[in-house]
C-alpha cells in the first residue's frame, strides 16, 4: 500500500517539474537575448551588418541559427 502512495506522489512531483521547466527555459532565453542586445560585441539578428563588420575587420564570421522549440 505504501508503494502505491509513493508512486502516485512521485508521479505528481514529476508532472509538477515538467510543467515548471518550459517557463523557466523561456525566461532564460529572453534574458539571454536581452543581454546580447545590450552588448555591442555581438551582432544579433542582422546578417548584413555582420557581413559588413567581418569585411571591415578582415575576420571570419560565425553564424548560428537557433531554433527554440
Amino acid at each position: 500500500m505504501a508503494i502505491r502512495y509513493f508512486s502516485i506522489l512521485a508521479l505528481l512531483f514529476a508532472c509538477a517539474l515538467a510543467a515548471a521547466a518550459p517557463n523557466e527555459r523561456e525566461t532564460k532565453v529572453r534574458q539571454d537575448k536581452e543581454r546580447m542586445d545590450a552588448d555591442d560585441f555581438w551582432i544579433y539578428n542582422d546578417l548584413e551588418k555582420g557581413m559588413l563588420a567581418a569585411r571591415r575587420d578582415n575576420k571570419p564570421m560565425l553564424v548560428v541559427f537557433r531554433c527554440i522549440p
